[in-house]
């Protein structure tokens, strides 16, 4: 069951499920999870975002970045004119990031399925199929595109629900991020055992966007939940003026479509968000 918001929000959760609805008729859950079970190793997604205990990267980064592939947004409306989902996420592992996010919803973000096919064709980097998932038919379809992670959004879950769901997707060896906004959702987050925490800048009821959202959702953890945990920054970051507070808050990692997709060097702002040019 899903929590219901009368939204945006609630607006795309209801288009993903006549989407999904439309693709059981396409391709059966026997078929998904036959495809699926046949899918190659996955890459540890929490593995490449968790930051050394030195704070640094080998050459000196600062914050690891998963860049994501977008073509649009319900706030920005279509973002990329020329889409081309595997060169542009090769552009993002030359330039350093840690893992790129597709972005697979079509009614809003104009994303695909074979988008995530072919940015994991065109990258060794861990992948994150960003979706609004509420199925394990979803799980299922993410593996068998070569997805290491997949999105929860504690927004549109139950506990029990959020649970079961990064349940599965861990026994397919997949990585879950878990992403929350609201405060009381951060306490459902780890009641599901949440093992990799991102928090949302954007109220995706409003669409409004507060950087310092993420320290105030994550100043209420202990220090063993901290250390426990892979923590994740997403939206509304376009360079190190965003970032800087994030590395001092002890962020492992940021979330970044919109001003990697919009940037005209891919690669300089990648140094950038990472903290190799803080000018």
């Amino acid at each position: 069951m899903t929590i219901a918001t009368h939204t945006v929000l609630d607006k795309l959760v209801e288009g993903v499920r006549e989407d999904i609805a439309s693709d059981r008729r396409s391709r059966s859950e026997a078929d998904v999870k036959s495809m699926a079970k046949d899918a190659p190793p996955t890459v540890s997604f929490a593995g490449a975002l968790r930051r050394p205990d030195s704070g640094e990267d080998a050459d000196g980064g600062l914050m690891r970045v998963i860049a994501e592939v977008k073509q649009a947004s319900p706030s920005q409306g279509q973002i990329a004119e020329s889409f081309e989902p595997g060169e542009i996420a090769k552009a993002y592992e030359e330039g350093g990031a840690a893992a790129v996010s597709v972005l697979t919803e079509r009614r809003r973000f104009l994303g695909e399925m074979v988008h995530l096919e072919q940015v994991r064709a065109a990258v060794a980097l861990p992948v994150l199929r960003k979706e609004f998932i509420f199925t394990e038919y979803q799980i299922q379809e993410a593996r068998a595109g070569g997805a290491d992670a997949i999105l929860l959004i504690a927004a549109i879950l139950e506990t029990a629900q959020m649970e079961d769901l990064r349940a599965l997707a861990e026994e397919l060896d997949m990585d879950a991020l878990v992403e929350v906004y609201a405060e009381e959702e951060l306490g459902r987050a780890l009641a599901a055992g949440t093992r990799v925490l991102g928090v949302n800048n954007r109220n995706l009821k409003t669409f409004e966007v507060d950087t310092g959202h993420t320290s105030r959702v994550f100043g209420r953890l202990t220090p063993e939940q901290r250390e426990a945990l892979v923590l994740v920054s997403e939206s509304g970051i376009f360079g190190w003026e965003e970032v800087s507070p994030l590395v001092d808050e002890g962020v492992d990692a940021i979330l970044v479509g919109e001003a990697l997709m919009r940037a005209p060097d891919t690669g300089e702002l990648l140094r950038e968000l990472r903290g190799l040019k803080r000018e």
